[in-house]
């Protein structure tokens, strides 16, 4: 199978009446769908077995999900905060540092893009004001301001997306090396990137969600390209 593979991360939490790892059909079917192999890698915050998760993978998506507790930015908690499971965000942290560690191409989508601020010394809108505006798959236009990758993968200044959230990076706040690369018409930051070799991109917005393969095939499929220059089964 000459397919690239494309490390997942997963979530954790209880369901019914156990704790479960799972993740959306969407992301392992807009991986698959668009040329790769997806690898779904638990949560979990031992170093070697991430590494060897992370040795077999060409690049990693971190998926979306619950919030990240405001302790790891220094803020008390918001009233609509609802905070993912000790065991994901603990292992959303180890799973970027080492993928960061081994130069892997990342992608982080909603919240894997907060993680990505977070962890880089940023801080979030912990609920926006323009929540209506920005939850509930709500469409809307999108400006990209430069950077390395979004020009590379769209090759234009405006495309429309989907938006499912109700944090956002606070552009007052950014983490040491990271840059705005597109935000929405409201100041709304809806990309950033971090200074390295390999692509380090968050999104807010979910193109595994996106109906037009206009605007979800191109992230997957430049994905796709970073990863088969490393690594494939």
């Amino acid at each position: 199978m000459d397919r690239p593979v494309i490390g997942i991360s997963m979530n954790y939490m209880q369901l019914g009446s156990y704790h479960q790892f799972h993740v959306r059909d969407k992301y392992v079917d807009a991986v698959y769908n668009n040329g790769a192999l997806p690898l779904l890698i638990p949560c979990m915050t031992d170093r070697d077995c991430l590494r060897a998760y992370l040795n077999k993978v060409g690049a990693l998506i971190i998926i979306g999900g619950m919030d990240y507790p405001p302790s790891l930015y220094g803020e008390e908690a918001h009233p609509l905060t609802e905070e993912a499971h000790q065991r994901r965000w603990e292992g959303d942290y180890a799973l970027l540092e080492t993928a960061l560690e081994l130069h892997k191409p990342v992608l982080g989508i909603c919240a894997g893009m907060q993680l990505l601020n977070i962890y880089f010394g940023g801080k979030l809108i912990q609920h926006i004001r323009e929540y209506d505006a920005h939850f509930g798959e709500r469409s809307h236009e999108v400006r990209i301001l430069g950077g390395r990758w979004l020009p590379q993968i769209f090759g234009r200044e405006r495309i429309r997306v989907n938006s499912n959230h109700h944090q956002a990076v606070d552009p007052r706040f950014l983490g040491k090396g990271l840059r705005i690369v597109a935000q929405a018409e409201d100041g709304m930051v809806e990309a950033l990137e971090y200074e390295s070799p390999q692509m380090v991109l968050g999104i807010q917005w979910h193109p595994e969600r996106i109906a037009d393969p206009e605007l979800s095939k191109p992230i997957f499929e430049f994905l796709n390209k970073l990863a088969r220059q490393d690594i494939r089964f």
